[in-house]
């Protein structure tokens, strides 16, 4: 299932790429986004035996999704290709360098989200108070770090604003920003529901908060490095 699992996250996120208009935002968001590489690993992690397996897991099937989807970049839209230079001659050795340092770097980010999504999935289904709420809480806010990234960039009210032709992409972002905060709601909601941690609210928030603010700081930074690695 880890296999099967993160071969369908990298193919579908390798599809995204192929969609336009406003749908691509939202798509992204549902697939292709550390939302929805997140959300595999940490359950991943939950449906785990005990938290060895829980980390490799998790680990294994980011690091397979992230091989999948640059693969199909490399042999299917060859998006790296084509390019020239000032001089005429071909780009394409600088982008397959930029290709590879892109594969190099998520895998690297597959090696530390992994192991943390998996561990506080296995966690949130096996610990006791107050452990599982902590680790409840700081697996969903990881998962929204994101979306309040794009929140800061972007409030949703300048968006709902904007009128045009622009305003079909700003209501795509908006949807984005959306599913992005609500949907790692949601999981918390689940998993306290599922683990009877009513008593742990309170802790689960906290901590919510806590790693959504340490994971936007932390999208914000992978998003500048990788501007100036491609």
């Amino acid at each position: 299932m880890i296999v099967v699992t993160g071969a369908a996250l990298g193919v579908l996120a390798f599809s995204v790429d192929a969609v336009d208009g406003a749908a691509r935002q939202v798509l992204i968001a549902m697939v292709s986004s550390g939302l929805a590489w997140g959300s595999a690993a940490l359950l991943a992690g939950s449906a785990a035996p005990d938290r060895r397996s829980a980390v490799t897991d998790a680990t294994a099937l980011l690091g397979l999704a992230t091989l999948v989807y640059y693969f199909l970049v490399l042999v299917i839209s060859r998006r790296w290709s084509g390019g020239t230079l000032v001089d005429g001659s071909s780009a394409d050795r600088y982008g397959l360098r930029s290709l590879a340092i892109m594969t190099t770097a998520w895998l690297l980010v597959s090696m530390v989200a992994g192991p943390s999504l998996g561990l506080l999935g296995q966690l949130a289904r096996a610990a006791r108070l107050p452990n599982a709420a902590l680790a409840a809480g700081a697996a969903c806010g990881l998962l929204s770090g994101e979306g309040w990234l794009r929140i800061t960039a972007a409030p949703p009210w300048r968006l709902w604003a904007v009128d045009g032709p622009e305003a079909a992409f700003a209501r795509g972002v908006l949807v984005t920003e959306v599913v992005e905060v609500l949907v790692p709601l949601a999981v918390l909601a689940w998993l306290v529901s599922a683990r009877r941690l009513w008593h742990g609210w309170l802790l689960a928030l906290l901590a919510m908060a806590v790693t959504a603010t340490l994971s936007a700081e932390l999208w914000h930074l992978l998003r500048a490095a990788a501007n100036q690695l491609g």
